[in-house]
């Protein structure tokens, strides 16, 4: 064996276990391959809800070839977080394996999977949900990062899905679409640690819920004078937005203090938003 290999796939005893250490090729990053326990492994929480279909091909899969492709997770304490396989560990619990082949990867790339590795493309809220759990997991791990660092932004899409996120676990029927082109101009990421980061999201938070709760005020006026149809919170929206087609980026109480003055406004004369938005009763929709 040369140096070189004895350098890239470094043999370790662990007991009567053997793991493997080696480096990926595109980055150069140190993995490991080691057999797990499979009552030792969970897989990460937000993951999508598993198909039974899809299970059961694997199932069948696994009994004619065997268990080849190995798991990806990373180590927690005694136990194994599963970052992508989990089709393939379901299958594997039906066939009752005791153990699987797992390849940890090092625990700076971890948000960066979560948040990558997710097999459907996803709606608002659950982007927002998805955010949300990364940033916690994030703070937990170093609450004294800024958010403006790279490996935030690497793991998060954007932001602001993070201040939706805190929205939606307070209050579901949150109309989080509604806002998301308003946030794109003014929730951005803060020159602060995450732990007082998160605590401006919180509050920024409650603003957006407050809006919402106006918009749904303004709405039922509307379904009141005969005048709701389907687009009515995107109507309203268009004429309270105080950004519209400004190009520049804006201070995120500003907007929502302007914001606030507009819905007022509107949830006072609903008229305003008919005579500018051109809203037609049910009827006339018939």
């Amino acid at each position: 064996m040369t140096k070189k290999r004895t350098e890239r796939q470094k043999k370790v005893a662990e007991g009567s276990k053997e793991i493997f250490a080696f480096k990926e090729p595109q980055k150069g990053q140190a993995l490991v391959f080691k057999m797990v326990p499979v009552s030792k492994m969970k897989v990460v929480e937000y993951q999508r809800k598993p198909s039974n279909f899809h299970v059961m091909r694997l199932v069948s899969s696994i009994e004619k070839v065997g268990f080849l492709v190995p798991l990806i997770g990373v180590e927690r304490g005694e136990n194994y977080l599963i970052l992508d396989g989990q089709h393939r560990l379901l299958a594997a619990q039906k066939l009752e394996l005791k153990e699987l082949p797992v390849i940890l990867v090092p625990e700076e790339v971890v948000q960066l999977m979560m948040s990558l590795n997710i097999e459907k493309e996803l709606n608002i809220r659950e982007k927002s949900y998805v955010s949300l759990r990364v940033y916690e997991d994030l703070l937990k791990r170093n609450s004294q990062i800024p958010e403006t660092e790279p490996q935030i932004s690497e793991a998060i899409e954007s932001i602001y899905f993070v201040t939706l996120g805190i929205g939606y676990e307070n209050q579901e029927r949150l109309r989080g679409k509604l806002f998301e082109g308003i946030l794109k101009r003014c929730d951005f990421p803060l020159q602060e640690p995450l732990d007082s980061a998160f605590k401006v999201r919180q509050g920024r938070t409650q603003k957006i819920l407050q809006a919402n709760e106006l918009i749904t005020e303004v709405a039922q006026k509307l379904k009141e004078m005969n005048r709701w149809h389907p687009f009515v919170y995107q109507q309203i929206m268009s004429y309270v937005n105080p950004i519209k087609k400004k190009k520049e980026l804006q201070e995120f109480d500003e907007v929502f203090d302007k914001l606030f003055t507009n819905l007022k406004k509107a949830r006072e004369n609903p008229e305003i938003i008919l005579k500018e938005g051109g809203i037609v009763g049910m009827e006339g929709e018939m």
